[in-house]
């Protein structure tokens, strides 16, 4: 950064689990960093806050709009309805918006004699095979039956991390069940109101399913306290038939660590079974927001934010990285141009390539050339999940909302809890629910329609 622009980047760089936390001390003591990348769940929060730099006017009248190399639908969905009640930008894609997609065992499905899901029946009855796989008197591709490569294990037809998510999209990882259900409060378009989705008749049909799944035993039962990362441990060990996780690289990495346990495997990703609801979720882009305490953000905005996005030596730079240290050049054109690249061992773990310095460049917010030849599996996956996915508007966040809505996260959480642990029939729960989220309910809605609820 500093060769190319003359500009010192400092990055600093806490924990996953501890990231959100670092955020919030930083701005408690009033010493944020100038850029701080926020998801979906918080960037509204600190947006209604007004700590955030509104950058619409900076962008508007940017060079780099000018160019119309950006694709500005995810531009767009970062504009938050602020209190001059004008959708105003406090943050700019870091990259697209990614979503999940589900992978199948096309190995067992193949030995099981089952055809691709098209309908929800049919992927419960896929769930319902799976679950004798270790019974399966087929042989793999070794010439071992399933039955016998399974001996002794325990087999689960789909692992999830959770079965509501902690933060918006809550419904992302069981996209077959949730379908068309949401569990937060949105805009309801055809009662020109706003609802909370946990009431809606949609989520009643979406928690009799996993109830449904789950007395069945198709559900990982950890599934209520898993990790991402338990999951993909469980999925590598080759006892899982269906994960639902992210598009593009993941793919690459999911199917080449399940071979590395048990190299007869096959992994496919899904269309979604309802092309016309296309049940698979984009969320919005990761914004990478200013803070007011920045001393120069005009120029902070110019020289890294739209930098990064330049189409040229700045997208190159953060998604490819520093040639000769992440990537190599196979082929240059006379005027110096790189026309192919290939990446480099990573300086983590020199077993595995580089795969991205700062964001993904399969998912780059422009149009700009990457010079690096992408995995078949990660385009294959990518293509699918664009065919198959809806953009997801910002998650409802005010200083009204922000205050109410942790006791209503919890509620939610209490919710799935006492479908699948506390044998409570999908009414008993939704009436727990409804009785311990009155109140917050009621001040939230009051605050967005306007009117009594």
């Amino acid at each position: 950064m500093k060769k190319n622009t003359d500009i010192k980047l400092i990055i600093e760089q806490p924990e996953h689990n501890q990231y959100y936390e670092k955020v919030g001390i930083t701005f408690a003591a009033e010493d944020p960093a100038d850029i701080i990348e926020l998801g979906s769940t918080y960037y509204p929060a600190y947006a209604s806050e007004g700590i955030l730099w509104d950058m619409t006017d900076a962008w508007e009248s940017s060079e780099l709009k000018a160019k119309g190399i950006v694709n500005e639908k995810f531009v767009d969905s970062l504009k938050y309805d602020s209190e001059y009640g004008t959708d105003r930008l406090y943050g700019f894609p870091n990259q697209r918006g990614n979503g999940t997609i589900t992978y199948v065992r096309k190995d067992w499905m193949d030995a099981l004699g089952i055809d691709t899901p098209h309908s929800y029946e049919d992927f419960f009855n896929m769930f319902k095979a799976f679950k004798t796989i270790n019974e399966c008197e087929v042989e793999d591709a070794n010439g071992i039956t399933f039955k016998e490569k399974y001996k002794g294990l325990a087999v689960y037809p789909l692992t999830v991390a959770g079965l509501i998510n902690s933060e918006s999209p809550y419904e992302i990882y069981l996209r077959e069940f949730y379908q068309d259900a949401r569990s937060e409060i949105y805009y309801d378009e055809d009662r020109e109101k706003y609802v909370d989705g946990v009431l809606e008749p949609e989520m009643e049909a979406a928690l009799n399913r996993i109830q449904e799944a789950w007395e069945a035993g198709l559900i990982d039962p950890q599934s209520i306290s898993n990790k991402t990362s338990t999951c993909r441990d469980k999925f590598y060990a080759g006892v899982v038939g269906c994960f639902n996780y992210w598009a593009g690289t993941w793919y690459k990495t999911l199917d080449k660590n399940l071979k590395m346990k048990d190299e007869t495997a096959e992994l496919i990703p899904l269309e979604s079974f309802d092309k016309e609801k296309a049940y698979y979720i984009k969320r919005p882009a990761t914004a990478d927001a200013i803070t007011n305490y920045c001393e120069y953000p005009e120029k902070v905005f110019e020289n890294f934010l739209l930098y990064i996005h330049d189409g040229g030596e700045g997208q190159l730079l953060f998604t490819r990285g520093v040639e000769g240290v992440h990537y190599e050049v196979t082929e240059r054109a006379e005027d110096g141009t790189i026309l192919k690249a290939k990446m480099l061992p990573s300086l983590s773990d020199p077993s595995v390539e580089t795969d991205k310095s700062f964001y993904d460049a399969t998912l780059a917010i422009t149009e700009a050339y990457d010079p690096v030849e992408v995995d078949e599996r990660i385009t294959t996956s990518m293509e699918i999940f664009d065919a198959n996915s809806k953009l997801y508007d910002l998650p409802v966040l005010n200083s009204v909302v922000a205050e109410q809505l942790p006791d209503i996260e919890v509620a939610k959480q209490q919710l799935l809890s006492n479908i699948v642990i506390e044998d409570m029939t999908v009414e008993e729960a939704l009436d727990a629910y409804k009785s311990a989220t009155e109140r917050h309910r009621s001040i939230i809605l009051q605050d967005l329609n306007g009117s009594e609820e």
